[in-house]
């Protein structure tokens, strides 16, 4: 009997410790349940970027984190395996010429097609910037008033939106005729490439092909040079397919500007090669309506065919020729063609109405066109009408958001060199990115 009076009442004690046990864990004031780092490095790796940022304030172990090398590397592998939009977040960056040369519009893809209305925010810095490129959340800028300088120096910069970090100002000798940045996957460094005019008073301009990797101690390298003509090159700044690890550009073949060719040029080796577009009898190509593009990574081209519509192709196996694959046809609408940004979903084209600069939406089901309202830029681009022929071109560039930062390449980073305008007469009131 004495022992059944003692296992019951174990019972009752073991039930109230429970109980209390529970009560401590859900109340406000109990500590919370200790989590290994590594978990909690496992569960941040699978937040976006810019949900990251702002948990750096959260505690300077967390800011330790986030803010490594290490952390940036591997958070941008597990968003490339995602292959999720809402992940790594694509947004849609502009110069803003026409405003102010200084400034930058930014918006998100995502909005563009959930929203009825998007909105942007502003940037501003120190000189007048042009985008030549974006790779991994990282935006090139060149010097966008180069060629009237006096000086025969071409400034380049690094641009993280989503952190808000910069590099320094980077000055080459040289002006850039033809340039592209990306990734070298092989050295996992960024280069940029330029076709460079050395000699500015000299004509013909004596032009040599240059490299510079970002990092402590890397200038101008001269490598195998590239020739061709580029006053037939309507893009000039190369188009960077991911996984390839190369750079691409239209350009004539040979003396013909009417039969082009893609140049390819690997960033690892820093050898180039060439390979042919898509092509069937009725093709007529011309270099002026031939465009570039990424869209889920493969390498497309979108041109005009006899002025009727458009086609955009997609490379599924990248550098073999036989690989082309058509994705779509494009009717011209009142005399525009679409010149393609990003594939959404598989079946809706994001794009702009080129010669006009709006951005448009194409479903490639249904065949119809879409003009999303896109406001807050404050430089009036989005506001006129959808086929107004009084808004001048503009080129405007896809990157994913990332946590890279310039100082992963060695390169001094600042906040300094590009502010978000948080008060403007304009409306450009958004949160900012970081």
């Amino acid at each position: 009997m004495s022992h059944s009076h003692d296992d019951s009442d174990a019972v009752k004690t073991k039930g109230k410790a429970s109980r209390i046990s529970t009560e401590l864990l859900l109340s406000s004031t109990a500590p919370p349940p200790f989590l290994p780092d590594e978990l909690i490095t496992e569960i941040l790796l699978r937040l976006p970027p810019r949900f990251l940022v702002q948990l750096r304030s959260v505690c300077t172990s967390w800011k330790t984190l986030i803010s490594s090398s290490q952390f940036a590397t591997d958070h941008l592998r597990h968003s490339i395996a995602a292959a999720e939009p809402s992940f790594s977040e694509p947004r849609i960056a502009y110069p803003r010429w026409w405003h102010k040369f200084n400034q930058f519009g930014d918006f998100s893809v995502r909005s563009v097609f959930e929203n009825a209305l998007t909105k942007g925010v502003c940037f501003e810095g120190k000189r007048d910037y042009n985008i030549i490129g974006s790779c991994n959340g990282l935006l090139c800028l060149v010097d966008a008033d180069a060629d009237n300088k006096h000086n025969n120096n071409v400034s380049v910069m690094l641009w993280n939106p989503c952190t808000g970090l910069t590099s320094q100002e980077l000055e080459f000798e040289g002006l850039l005729n033809v340039c592209g940045f990306g990734y070298d996957h092989v050295n996992h460094s960024y280069k940029l490439v330029g076709i460079v005019n050395e000699e500015k008073k000299q004509k013909p301009h004596k032009s040599a092909t240059r490299i510079y990797t970002f990092g402590n101690n890397s200038s101008w390298r001269k490598i195998q040079d590239i020739t061709f003509d580029a006053r037939w090159i309507e893009n000039r700044e190369g188009v960077f397919v991911p996984g390839s690890g190369a750079l691409n550009w239209v350009i004539p073949c040979g003396a013909n500007p009417f039969d082009p060719l893609v140049l390819s040029l690997y960033l690892g080796k820093e050898t180039h090669s060439l390979f042919s577009l898509p092509y069937h009898k009725d093709m007529h190509y011309h270099l002026k309506t031939l465009q570039l593009c990424v869209l889920r990574n493969y390498l497309a081209v979108c041109f005009d065919h006899r002025k009727t519509h458009c086609e955009v192709w997609l490379m599924k196996e990248y550098g073999v020729a036989e690989s082309w694959t058509k994705l779509a046809m494009i009717p011209q609408y009142l005399s525009i063609h679409v010149l393609p940004l990003y594939l959404w979903e598989d079946d809706v084209l994001l794009g702009t109405a080129a010669p006009y600069s709006r951005i448009i939406r194409y479903n490639l089901n249904h065949c119809n066109f879409k003009f999303p309202v896109i406001e807050n830029h404050g430089d009036d681009m989005m506001k006129v009408a959808p086929l107004s022929k009084h808004s001048m071109a503009k080129r405007f560039h896809i990157y994913h958001e990332s946590l890279v930062s310039p100082s992963h390449c060695g390169l001094l980073s600042s906040r300094s060199e590009m502010r978000w305008i948080r008060v403007s007469k304009s409306p450009c009131l958004q949160a900012h990115p970081s």
